[in-house]
C-alpha cells in the first residue's frame, strides 16, 4: 500500500491558460490530493527540458558565459546552456552541441551530474547537469543571432569564491557549480 504523502494527485480537470509553445505553457489544474482534499486552481508552468555544462579545462579553468537576461534584467554570470530540442532524445548530444556553440570549447572527458526541476510547485522544465573535463578550443562560436554573450574562462578558485559571495545569481548554475565542485573534492 502507497503512502498517500507519496501518491501521484488525481488531475480532476485541466484548462490550458496560455501556448506558446515549445517556449511556455501555462495550465491551471483542478487537484485531487490523496486523502480527498481539492485544489481548484492549481498552476503549472511547462517549459523545455535544457542542459547546463560546467566545463573545466587542463589548466582548471572553468568555462563560463556572461550575458544580459531580460527575465531578472540583469547581466549574468552562467555556465554554457541551451534547450534539448523536442526530437532529440539525448541530452549528452545536446551538451556537447551547445558548448561548442556558445563557446567554441569541446571535451572528450564528459559525467552527468544529474536531472533536476527547477520549481516544485509548478514545473519550468528540467535542468540535464554535465561535468565536461579537459576542455579545449577546438572552434570559434557559432552563435544564435539572439546569443549575445561572451565566453570567459574563470580559473577555478576563482569561481569557487565568486560562488560562495553569491555572485552566481542563477539557481541552475549556482547549483551545478556546488554539484561539480563537489565531484571535483574541491
Amino acid at each position: 500500500m502507497k503512502d498517500k504523502q507519496h501518491t501521484a494527485w488525481h488531475v480532476i480537470e485541466q484548462t490550458t491558460l496560455t501556448d506558446a509553445s515549445p517556449w511556455l505553457k501555462v495550465i491551471q489544474e483542478h487537484i485531487q490530493l490523496p486523502n480527498g482534499v481539492e485544489i481548484p486552481d492549481y498552476f503549472r508552468i511547462l517549459m523545455p527540458d535544457y542542459v547546463m555544462i560546467f566545463a573545466l579545462t587542463p589548466e582548471q579553468q572553468v568555462v563560463t558565459v556572461s550575458h544580459y537576461k531580460h527575465g531578472p534584467q540583469v547581466v549574468s554570470l552562467e555556465l554554457p546552456a541551451g534547450y534539448i530540442d523536442p526530437n532529440d532524445s539525448d541530452p549528452l548530444a545536446t551538451a556537447k552541441r551547445e558548448l561548442q556553440e556558445e563557446t567554441g570549447m569541446v571535451s572528450n572527458t564528459w559525467r552527468i551530474l544529474g536531472r533536476f526541476f527547477i520549481d516544485g510547485y509548478r514545473g519550468c522544465g528540467w535542468m540535464h547537469g554535465f561535468l565536461a573535463q579537459n576542455a579545449t578550443l577546438q572552434h570559434s562560436q557559432t552563435l544564435e543571432e539572439t546569443e549575445l554573450l561572451t565566453m570567459q574562462l574563470i580559473p577555478l578558485n576563482e569561481l569557487k569564491a565568486l560562488w560562495l559571495e553569491g555572485k552566481v545569481q542563477n539557481v541552475a548554475a549556482s547549483a551545478l557549480i556546488g554539484m561539480a565542485l563537489a565531484r571535483l573534492n574541491y
